[in-house]
């Protein structure tokens, strides 16, 4: 066999045999302190031992770290839950560590989608990787250290939105339902796929959420299943007041406004973990921090889709082919803007996601790595695109450097009462609205169309035009 026909090959083989390698090691290192599997695997084996009241207290391990999921996510893991456990959780953390490199990979790959319709072939700077492994590579290892399935339904979401750009909307549909399923927050982003009017999307996502969670009725009865699927609701969507007191820190728009405007009584949580500073301005009562939540979330959504809609409206108002020197030189820059306004489009809604959902703990930001990928690789945009974009995408730049120099430092400084002070105060929530403000300033920049001028002709050109007159 040619040699040529080899090597292409064993280029494809090798990153594959060194993620598969990385797993394998990596799992060995994170399987012995798990923190959320060992609830997981306690639930399940409950279920095998002949219990279906799924959330009881007792269920699991304790009313603190009780099952949480609806009856499908447990059902669908059974041959996990007939393994001793320490076979079981070695391979939820391979597939956890496979999980991570699979959401680098799709973001990767929605990148260099996006180069197919550019002017230039370059592909992403190493500095660029550097930057963003800085940027979120913390949530990534705590998110392994815990085994939480936060890594699953993030994995499940970034192959929808990458399906979804490539226009095979039924299968993004059924990876975007199973995100929702497994976490419900994901749900926050159906909005921006009826601004787009993307109506098929949005019925395929609804059937496959009713076909999944009516699934389990196979195990456990039509009556009972719906009976646990309204428990589910009940006691994690409906009253989750005693998770948001003695679960992790909220690093969302609502934990934030709480510490802020009233006396947080941290005393009450259950296990031990009470030392975390008053850093609260006012002395509210719990509903009206809550309802300046709710305006606040409403105001963040409406701007995010403002901004979203202006950007379609400025890509379907761009100037007729015939007025430009290169009509097919034009579609491709148009082909190309298309594809990074979506990308940026698709970050800001995950930073709002972030923001204004009701419970965010730290974990949860390894969603952020889709967005500051977008701004880390901002640079080849501006140079793709042909437009003056430099000093905005620039700005982006220099602010990822920041957030990077953050995610380097702020995990090493010594001292719980330290962690607890910038848990407190909230680092991670600021970290998630400047880079939500960060991609919002790039998406505008990109948005801005050229205008023609009395000639007909376009006042800022791409360069290859320009050189050519």
């Amino acid at each position: 066999m040619p040699r040529s026909h080899v090597f292409p090959a064993a280029r494809q083989f090798y990153p594959i045999a060194i993620v598969a390698l990385l797993a394998v090691v990596l799992a060995l290192i994170f399987a012995r302190n798990l923190i959320d599997f060992p609830v997981y695997y306690a639930a399940g084996r409950s279920l095998l031992n002949g219990r279906s009241d799924l959330y009881a207290p007792d269920f699991a391990r304790g009313q603190t770290m009780d099952y949480r999921y609806p009856p499908f996510f447990i059902v669908a893991l059974v041959p996990l839950w007939l393994m001793p456990y320490k076979i079981a959780a070695y391979l939820w953390c391979c597939f956890g560590v496979l999980e991570a490199a699979l959401c680098m990979s799709l973001v990767k790959r929605a990148y260099r989608r996006r180069l197919k319709t550019s002017l230039a072939s370059e592909g992403v700077s190493p500095i660029a990787w550097v930057l963003v492994a800085l940027a979120v590579g913390q949530y990534y290892v705590m998110i392994l250290h815990y085994g939480n399935a936060h890594l699953t339904a993030v994995a499940l979401l970034f192959g929808s939105l990458y399906l979804f750009m490539k226009r095979k909307e039924s299968t993004a549909a059924l990876l975007m339902s199973l995100a929702i399923t497994i976490k419900l927050t994901p749900i926050l982003l159906l909005p921006y796929f009826a601004l787009k009017r993307r109506w098929k999307f949005l019925a395929l996502t609804a059937v496959f959420l009713a076909a999944i969670n009516l699934a389990p009725m196979f195990y456990f009865g039509f009556s009972a299943n719906a009976e646990l699927l309204q428990g589910w609701y009940q006691r994690v969507v409906a009253s989750q007041e005693y998770h948001e007191i003695n679960g992790p820190i909220n690093l969302s728009l609502k934990g934030q406004s709480r510490r802020y405007l009233t006396h947080v009584e941290y005393d009450q949580r259950t296990d031990g973990d009470t030392h975390y500073p008053q850093v609260n301005i006012a002395s509210l009562r719990t509903a009206q921090a809550d309802r300046i939540w709710l305006a606040l979330s409403s105001a963040a959504f409406i701007f995010c889709l403002g901004l979203i809609w202006r950007a379609t409206r400025a890509r379907t108002s761009q100037p007729d082919a015939t007025a430009v020197e290169s009509a097919a030189e034009t579609r491709r820059v148009s082909e190309y803007e298309d594809s990074s306004t979506e990308m940026l489009e698709l970050g800001l809604m995950i930073c709002l996601m972030l923001l204004v959902g009701p419970l965010t703990s730290k974990i949860y930001f390894i969603a952020l790595l889709w967005p500051a990928a977008c701004l880390a690789f901002g640079k080849s945009r501006a140079k793709m695109s042909g437009k003056d974009l430099d000093g905005k995408i620039s700005f982006g730049w220099i602010g990822i450097l920041i957030i990077s120099a953050a995610g380097l430092v702020l995990p090493l400084l010594p001292g719980r009462s330290v962690q607890r002070l910038f848990l407190a105060v909230g680092i991670d929530f600021y970290v998630n609205l400047f880079v939500l403000l960060l991609t919002a300033r790039a998406l505008l920049a990109l948005s801005k169309r050229e205008t023609p001028n009395r000639s007909g002709a376009s006042q800022n050109r791409s360069p290859r035009s320009a050189r050519a007159s």
